[in-house]
């Protein structure tokens, strides 16, 4: 798959839905309720799932490499944040996130002027 392809995707299907409730409890105030930063995800085929599993199948559709080994612990810690209810935590995906795709996009570039 296309890098840009996959890179959307990952924001869309994974990274958006993660952060949004951690977004919304921000913009409202106060401390997150029980579960409220937890994502409802879904899979290709509109399925619950999993951030792992989503993770999983979005991974093994896209490229390698060390900047996406680091996104991935960031999308671990971000789960962790989310479930024990801290909201700077699940945040902190999106800058991971935007780190993923500066480093794929300088990848490529160094790619397509060897």
């Amino acid at each position: 798959m296309e890098t840009a392809r996959w890179l959307a995707r990952v924001r869309h299907d994974l990274v958006k839905r993660l952060v949004w409730p951690a977004r919304d409890r921000r913009d409202l105030g106060g401390a997150p309720g029980p579960g409220e930063l937890r994502a409802q995800l879904v899979d290709d085929e509109g399925e619950p799932t999993s951030a792992a599993a989503l993770w999983a199948a979005l991974r093994a559709e896209g490229p390698a490499g060390p900047a996406v080994t680091r996104f991935e612990t960031a999308l671990e810690r971000a789960v962790a944040a989310a479930a024990a209810g801290q909201m700077d935590g699940v945040l902190a995906l999106e800058s991971a996130f935007d780190e993923l795709a500066q480093a794929m996009d300088l990848a490529r570039a160094l790619k397509e002027g060897e």
